[in-house]
């Protein structure tokens, strides 16, 4: 798994590294340093539709630096960027998935949060 830091977390809420110092609390996450992690990843609400071909570039050094660390899964804890680097992601067919930080931080050893259950009910339709 690799953490991305996004814009709003480190220039709004300042919050720093203790996303990383949670993610690594949790047992059994395999966690690796993300090259660029503060960068990014080029959503940014309007930026993305008003500035599209900066922001493709954006998420596809993103995307690259992600899949660099051989990660299966990124986390943020922002939906827009997960929307967009999950959404560059699939175009690749890079079997990296995005998913929440706070899907990760409310599993449980008796109910472990699995990826691909939530994708199957996602294509279904179901919540």
């Amino acid at each position: 798994m690799t953490y991305h830091s996004t814009c709003h977390s480190l220039r709004v809420l300042k919050v720093g590294d203790r996303p990383w110092r949670l993610l690594s609390a949790v047992d059994g996450i395999d966690l690796r340093e993300l090259p660029g992690a503060a960068e990014c990843c080029g959503f940014g609400g309007t930026f993305s539709v008003k500035n599209a071909e900066t922001s493709a570039a954006m998420v596809a050094d993103k995307t690259a630096n992600i899949r660099a660390t051989e990660a299966e899964f990124v986390t943020a804890g922002d939906a827009s960027c997960l929307l967009n680097i999950g959404g560059a992601l699939r175009r690749q067919d890079s079997g990296v998935h995005a998913i929440h930080m706070a899907e990760i931080l409310a599993s449980t050893k008796e109910t472990p949060f699995d990826v691909r259950n939530r994708q199957e009910a996602s294509l279904r339709g179901e919540q």
